[in-house]
């Protein structure tokens, strides 16, 4: 089936169509807005959701979800998009917690992946607000999860980066991230696959095993770049491109934090959704019987 997923996220509002299966996804299209996530944006956030719905419809979608990220819970933006994601056949919007975030993204990574994955393994998630963690056997919900407010656009703002940071921003961002993911003490595994927006960007900078060493020469690599220059240099849309340097300080963060290497990982999100919907159902009826 072929499916959409629509997310709205504090500075950019990201699509994606998917065809999927009960264990593969092909990833048809993903395209990424730059958008504040704010009343002065509710016309443009509008105008993509009901276009992008329209093209997915237009491309044999079945389902079009709209998402949005935890941080946008009870604000007036959402409660009046929700009329315009009804609207378009979509709504309610919904907002997933931060284990249901981090469980469809394990199903993200490990399904398609099969049996080629250790037993347990674990896969992290860089948010703009949030790092979340999870533990568990591939392809089923995590059995354990975890996460920490130390997000790609969280540690800009809170190490106070420009653009390009500096140096100094860049180390108290790792230091303080590092202490956040050091305090969640989860199940040791023998694989950590991290997942983010730039993933290939972070693999080309960093390598395929990243250390604290080799996310440190990845960050020495952008050093001075501008998220314009980031954005020519790399082909990474504009609004992700601002995001690199806290994605990166990510990943240096979880090597050393938990004095492992991690991997870069792609997620699809339709169909880590949709695996995570599909993996729910069968809990919640043995539950009410």
């Amino acid at each position: 089936m072929i499916l959409g997923a629509i997310e709205i996220s504090l500075r950019s509002t990201r699509f994606s169509l998917s065809e999927v299966s009960s264990g593969s996804t092909r990833r048809i299209v993903e395209r990424s807005h730059k958008v504040t996530a704010g009343i002065d944006g509710l016309d443009r956030i509008s105008a993509l959701i009901m276009s992008e719905a329209e093209f997915a419809r237009d491309q044999g979608a079945g389902r079009v979800e709209v998402i949005a990220v935890p941080g946008l819970r009870g604000s007036r933006l959402i409660r009046l998009l929700d009329r315009v994601a009804d609207a378009v056949g979509a709504g309610p919007i919904r907002i997933p917690t931060r284990r249901d975030w981090t469980a469809a993204t394990f199903l993200g990574v490990t399904v398609p992946a099969g049996d080629s994955l250790p037993d347990p393994v674990a896969v992290a998630v860089i948010g703009e607000t949030a790092i979340g963690f999870a533990v568990g056997r591939p392809g089923e919900i995590p059995e354990w999860n975890g996460s920490r407010p130390v997000g790609a656009s969280t540690m800009t703002r809170k190490a106070r980066f420009q653009d390009p940071p500096r140096p100094g921003q860049i180390e108290a961002a790792v230091i303080g991230a590092s202490r956040g993911i050091a305090s969640m003490f989860p199940p040791p595994t023998e694989r950590v696959l991290v997942v983010s927006s730039l993933a290939p960007v972070v693999e080309r900078l960093c390598g395929p095993r990243i250390g604290a060493a080799e996310a440190r020469r990845g960050l020495d690599a952008i050093l001075g770049q501008t998220s314009d220059d980031i954005s020519a240099w790399f082909g990474a849309e504009a609004p992700l491109a601002r995001h690199l340097p806290g994605i990166i300080v990510g990943h240096a963060a979880l090597a050393e934090g938990l004095g492992v290497r991690v991997e870069p990982a792609l997620c699809d999100l339709a169909a880590s959704r949709y695996w995570l919907a599909e993996r729910e159902e069968p809990v919640a009826g043995r539950e009410s019987s």
